[in-house]
C-alpha cells in the first residue's frame, strides 16, 4: 500500500467517524427534545385539569367548557 492510498483511507475513515458523530449528536438532541416536549405536554395537561376542577368548584360553566375544549385537544394529540 502506498502513502497516498493510506492517506486517502485515513481521510475516508475520519470522515465516516465525523458523520457518525454528527448522526449520534442529532439523535441525542432529538431524544432530548422529545423528552422536553412530553414533559411540557404533561405539565399543560395537568394544569388544565386543575383549572377545570377549580371551574367546577366555582360553578363557572363558561370556563369549564372552554378549559375542557383545550384539554380535549391535548387528549386527541
Amino acid at each position: 500500500m502506498n502513502k497516498h492510498t493510506s492517506s486517502f483511507q485515513a481521510k475516508m475513515k475520519e470522515q465516516a467517524q465525523q458523520r457518525q458523530k454528527r448522526a449520534e449528536q442529532f439523535f441525542v438532541s432529538l431524544a432530548a427534545q422529545l423528552v422536553l416536549d412530553e414533559s411540557f405536554f404533561e405539565h399543560q395537561r395537568e394544569k388544565l385539569s386543575v383549572l377545570i376542577d377549580e371551574a367546577l368548584e366555582r360553578n363557572d360553566y363558561t370556563s369549564f367548557v372552554a378549559l375542557s375544549e383545550q384539554y380535549q385537544k391535548y387528549q386527541d394529540n
